[in-house]
């Protein structure tokens, strides 16, 4: 899949046009420097990938990047993203900027010093599963960003998601959520049966299978997957050298092919045994 530069924010983070219609902000060292609108991007150097929506929201994107850092603005994605999919909220994209907003507003409170407990009343008698999403994106904000906000600070992440309750999203939408979070969870399973866990040493291998596994979900979704099989030498010489890694990426296979009724070709199956042994080797 080709992609394309709209905007350039940073040396390590642009605004990328993901084939026909998607668009997507998209983070990795270095990836940003020389590029200009238009140029191509290598997506061997993303680490992390957001897809965004309208117009609107990408110009807020663009003008919230240019003020808030990009790991303020990267837990946060990934906080909410993970509350829509593990709790089934259903959340106006406005929250992305209004939450990045008030972590970094709270994290500057903290590093110079004028942080303050909140007096908020607690709502989680009767919004449990908001408080359930506030509560892990606070752990995910101590742990993620090396800060010590309190636990009184759940109120306040919690409100953000109690006023940005939205209408339910759409079948298309639901699906493509679901897709990618059932993929993820299925991989990340048979990691755990055979050792594999996301480390300091790794943590950049692990993350790029992870970014492989969101353009897999649009390969499958848009039936554009590579289907021009590569050199059956090549297959098993990779087979041959290294058969541990060729049993997981069958086992991974297998697994995505069984439980969501998806056919991956040879090529998806090689590509996995390239991510699975960078990671095993470090």
């Amino acid at each position: 899949m080709q992609l394309i530069v709209k905007q350039v924010y940073n040396n390590n983070s642009l605004l990328v046009k993901v084939g026909k219609v998607r668009e997507a902000i998209v983070e990795g060292k270095g990836i940003g420097f020389g590029k200009r609108r238009g140029s191509k991007v290598d997506s061997n150097k993303i680490t992390k990938i957001m897809y965004v929506g309208d117009k609107e929201d990408q110009q807020q994107f663009s003008s919230m990047l240019k003020n808030i850092p990009l790991d303020i603005v990267l837990v946060v994605f990934y906080s909410i993203d993970q509350a829509k999919d593990k709790y089934g909220l259903a959340l106006l994209n406005y929250l992305y900027l209004t939450l990045s907003d008030h972590i970094f507003q709270m994290y500057r409170k903290k590093e110079n010093g004028t942080y303050q407990l909140n007096q908020l009343p607690s709502l989680k008698d009767r919004y449990p599963v908001e408080y359930q999403a506030a509560r892990d994106t606070w752990m995910n904000i101590n742990q993620k960003l090396g800060v010590n906000f309190p636990p009184e600070e759940i109120k306040s992440i919690a409100l953000h998601y109690i006023n940005a309750k939205g209408e339910e999203e759409n079948e298309e939408e639901k699906s493509g959520h679901n897709l990618i979070s059932n993929i993820n969870e299925i991989v990340e399973n048979i990691f755990a049966a055979h050792g594999i866990v996301r480390n300091v040493s790794n943590q950049n291998y692990f993350d790029r299978f992870m970014v492989h596994l969101q353009y897999l979900v649009d390969r499958v979704e848009n039936k554009n997957q590579d289907s021009q099989d590569l050199s059956n030498i090549i297959s098993n010489n990779l087979k041959e050298k290294y058969p541990k890694t060729y049993a997981i990426s069958q086992e991974i296979t297998r697994e995505l092919e069984d439980k969501l009724n998806i056919y991956l070709t040879e090529n998806e199956r090689l590509y996995f045994i390239i991510h699975i042994q960078r990671l095993i080797q470090e």
